[in-house]
């Protein structure tokens, strides 16, 4: 049987274009998954089974996303809200993997208990004022960025952003690395899930990086709410051979109430692409 796949662009409430894409029977459970950064709409783990309807949407300055400069944790969030709202879904499981993850929690704060029917948090950060030994964690790399945007310098540090993306904006299946031994290089390479992961990219920095710099300065400085106000409890998964995000991980799983780690041994930051089904039965219930 053929997936029914609907991309469309949705009028927000101030004017902007928010590219989005509908995967699944309209009929079928929703849920909502926001993708990573750099990265697009069309992140969709090629394992969906059919009693899902797969939301995904690329956020400001991605793919066909009008940018949004200046954009927080929760404004993003409410973007994701007025789509759900303008097709109409009442409510909806939610899935954050990667760069997507606070944004996928700020969704939870937004649309409350009574809209989500579970949550799941993959891969991803969390709040520097709530992860311990946070800035140690974001490394010589990205910490003077981070440290900028913290000082009010947000169009220096959105500058330095978009140097480090200059070489991947003419090439940015690079950004994915051409596979290797790792957990990660095998699944990045597998010809199963290569060709979604090269569109997925391909789209999200068509437009160039102002969508990843907007995400990175959205998730440094603060998320708005403390993890303690999550209204739902989610299951925070974690790939043991992922160098980043294991602190993250298991502060969602402490400070969100009622909420659980599990951590896979074997994988690594793409973990989702094979553990798909499992993240999905945490959030349908």
């Amino acid at each position: 049987m053929t997936t029914e796949v609907r991309e469309g662009v949705a009028l927000l409430p101030d004017g902007r274009r928010l590219g989005y894409c509908d995967t699944g029977a309209l009929d079928a459970r929703p849920v909502l998954l926001t993708h990573g950064s750099p990265g697009s709409r069309r992140f969709v783990p090629p394992d969906t089974p059919d009693d899902v309807r797969l939301i995904t949407f690329d956020r400001p300055g991605y793919g066909t996303s009008d940018p949004a400069p200046g954009r927080t944790v929760l404004t993003t969030a409410a973007d994701a809200v007025a789509l759900l709202d303008a097709l109409a879904v009442e409510r909806v499981a939610v899935v954050g993997w990667s760069g997507g993850c606070p944004t996928a929690a700020a969704s939870l704060v937004l649309l409350g208990a009574d809209r989500v029917d579970g949550a799941a948090l993959v891969s991803g950060p969390g709040p520097i004022d709530e992860v311990p030994a946070a800035w140690e964690l974001l490394g010589e790399r990205r910490r003077p960025s981070a440290e900028l945007a913290r000082a009010g310098e947000i169009e220096r540090a959105r500058r330095r952003i978009l140097r480090t993306m200059e070489p991947f904006i003419g090439e940015p299946v690079a950004f994915l690395g051409a596979g290797g031994r790792s957990a990660d290089g095998r699944l990045v390479a597998d010809p199963s899930l290569r060709p979604m992961l090269v569109d997925q990219i391909t789209e999200g920095l068509r437009p160039g990086a102002e969508g990843v710099a907007d995400d990175l300065l959205a998730m440094w400085l603060p998320f708005g709410f403390a993890l303690a106000d999550v209204p739902v409890p989610v299951t925070a998964f974690h790939g043991a051979l992922d160098r980043d995000n294991g602190a993250d991980l298991q502060t969602y799983a402490e400070r969100v109430p009622g909420s659980s780690l599990r951590v896979w041994d074997d994988l690594g930051h793409f973990g989702i692409l094979v553990r798909w089904r499992e993240v999905l039965a945490s959030v349908l219930v």
